[in-house]
C-alpha cells in the first residue's frame, strides 16, 4: 500500500528502464510562484537548487496556469507531475516511456480484440432480441454502436463540465429523426461536431424507443424494480468482460475500428497521393481516419491505428497480406474482409 512517505511499488513487468508504479500521494517537490517565475520545494521546505533537477523540471513542461502542483521525486516514476488547471480538473503528466510502454500494450491486446470480435458481435445480437428494456439488451445496442460507428463512450464529468457528449450521455436534443434515417448530432470530446447516420434500421428503431423511456439520457434501461435508469462506461466494460473473460473496454472498438478504417481507406488515399505527388500517403490515409473518428489528425496516429498497419499500407506491402491466409478466428463469417487483413497484418512477426 502506498503512504505519504518515500516508497515506490514494484517496478512494472516487461516495462523497460524500471518505470516504477508511484502515486501523488507519496511525497514529491511542490512547485510555488515567485513573482513572474516559479521555485520549487522538497517535502522539507527547501529550495531546490540542484541543476540537474530543474533542468528536469523545465523538461516537463508543466503549463503555468496549474495549481497545486506535485512533482515526482524519482526520474522514473511513471507519474511524473500533477496539477489543476483553471477549471480545477485535475491534470497529470506521465513518463514519456510509460506512455510509450502503454499503448505497446494496448496494440499488444488489439489481435485478441479482433479474434473474440465475431464473439462480442454473436451475443450482443442475441441480447438485442432480449424482451423489455432489460440493462443487458441496452448494453447490446450500445457495443453494436461501438463497434458499427467507433463513437466515444462519453462520462459524466465530461457532460458536466466541457458540456460534451459520448454515448452513455447522449440526450433526446442529439437525436435528429428524419423518418428514413437517423442521426446523432452532438459536441464530443475536445469541442468537436459529431454527425453520426445510424444505417441499420433495427438499430434506429431500437434508439428511437429507448429514447422514449424516463429520463434525459438516450440510452437507459429498466431494473427489476420497474425504474428507468442510466449507464456508465464501467456497464458496458463489464458485460465485455461477461462475454469475453477478458479486460477490453469501449476504446478498444475505436482503436479496432481506426486500424480497420485505414486499410478501407488505403486505395482511395493512394489514388489521391498518385494524381498530387505532393502529399504523403501516410498523412492521406490518416487524414481519412481523423474524419470517421472524429478525432484530430495527431491523436489518430498516435492512439487509433496499429502502427504495423500503418508501415505496411505505406510501404506498399498490403498485396502480400492479401494473399496470406488470415488467423483462425471462432466465427470468421462474422469478420469483414478487411477485419480479417487487418487480423494477418497485427499477427505479422
Amino acid at each position: 500500500m502506498l503512504t505519504q512517505s518515500h516508497q515506490l511499488m514494484s517496478p512494472l513487468e516487461n516495462c523497460p528502464h524500471n518505470i516504477q508504479y508511484i502515486s501523488d500521494e507519496c511525497n514529491g517537490f511542490k512547485r510555488i510562484p515567485k513573482g513572474d517565475k516559479f521555485i520549487y520545494k522538497t517535502k522539507n521546505g527547501k529550495v531546490v537548487k540542484k541543476k540537474s533537477l530543474l533542468k528536469r523540471f523545465d523538461s516537463l513542461v508543466i503549463p503555468p496556469m496549474w495549481t497545486e502542483v506535485w512533482i515526482c521525486e524519482h526520474e522514473f516514476g511513471h507519474l511524473q507531475a500533477t496539477g489543476y488547471d483553471q477549471k480545477l480538473r485535475k491534470q497529470y503528466i506521465y513518463h514519456p516511456l510509460w506512455i510509450d510502454f502503454r499503448q505497446k500494450q494496448k496494440y499488444a491486446k488489439l489481435f485478441k480484440f479482433g479474434q473474440i470480435l465475431p464473439v462480442i458481435r454473436r451475443q450482443a445480437m442475441q441480447d438485442i432480441q432480449l424482451k423489455g428494456w432489460p440493462k443487458k439488451k441496452i448494453l447490446a445496442v450500445l457495443v453494436s454502436l461501438l463497434d458499427q460507428h467507433y463513437i466515444r463512450i462519453g462520462n459524466q464529468v465530461y457532460r458536466k463540465e466541457n458540456e460534451t457528449y459520448g454515448l452513455t450521455t447522449l440526450r433526446r436534443k442529439h437525436l435528429e429523426d428524419e423518418g428514413s434515417k437517423l442521426k446523432l448530432s452532438y459536441k464530443a470530446k475536445s469541442g468537436k461536431y459529431r454527425n453520426i447516420t445510424i444505417k441499420n434500421q433495427k438499430l434506429a428503431n431500437l434508439i428511437r424507443k429507448s429514447s422514449e423511456l424516463p429520463g434525459y439520457e438516450v440510452f437507459r434501461y429498466i431494473d427489476e424494480h420497474g425504474k428507468s435508469q442510466k449507464l456508465d462506461s464501467s456497464d458496458v466494460n463489464e458485460y465485455l468482460y461477461n462475454i469475453t473473460e477478458s479486460h477490453f473496454t469501449a476504446k478498444d472498438f475505436r482503436t479496432w475500428g481506426g486500424t480497420v478504417v485505414a486499410i478501407d481507406s488505403y486505395p482511395a488515399a493512394l489514388k489521391v497521393v498518385e494524381e498530387n505527388t505532393r502529399l504523403n500517403l501516410e498523412t492521406t490515409i490518416v487524414k481519412k481516419v481523423a474524419k470517421v473518428l472524429g478525432n484530430t489528425i495527431a491523436t489518430c496516429r498516435e492512439y487509433y491505428i496499429h502502427p504495423k498497419v500503418l508501415k505496411i499500407l505505406t510501404q506498399g506491402e498490403l498485396a502480400q497480406y492479401e494473399q496470406k491466409k488470415p488467423p483462425k478466428v471462432k466465427y470468421q463469417k462474422e469478420l469483414r474482409k478487411n477485419e480479417l487483413l487487418a487480423l494477418s497484418m497485427i499477427h505479422n512477426k
